[in-house]
């Protein structure tokens, strides 16, 4: 019985903890990755889908690199994990966390 109480609040804690609806990590050397809110993780392609519920969404940025990074609109320093709400739309700019390009696009959904 207890263990089925301690496995229910364990999921409803899951379910419910807020979390990003995107996470980009900036690993050492400015490599990045995208965690979506699945908790699966890719390569930061050229364009970045961020998709959820509400009327904004929320993008959070880990930088775990030495140097400040730029992705796109979002300023990203050194150490820091930093997160940010916007609105829908199509958002582009220069990224320095980027391994196959330097401009990066977030379509929010």
């Amino acid at each position: 019985m207890i263990a089925a109480v301690a496995m229910t609040s364990m999921v409803v804690a899951w379910l419910t903890w807020p979390r990003a609806d995107v996470e980009i990590r900036v690993a050492r050397g400015g490599v990045a990755t995208v965690v979506d809110g699945y908790g699966r993780h890719s390569a930061l392609r050229d364009t970045v889908f961020v998709g959820g519920g509400g009327a904004r969404r929320k993008v959070r940025v880990v930088n775990n690199d030495t140097m400040p990074h730029q992705l796109a609109m979002f300023r990203a320093a050194s150490g820091n994990t930093t997160e940010y709400t916007i609105p829908p739309g199509t958002y582009g700019g220069a990224c320095t966390a980027h391994a196959t390009s330097k401009h990066l696009t977030f379509v929010v959904q």
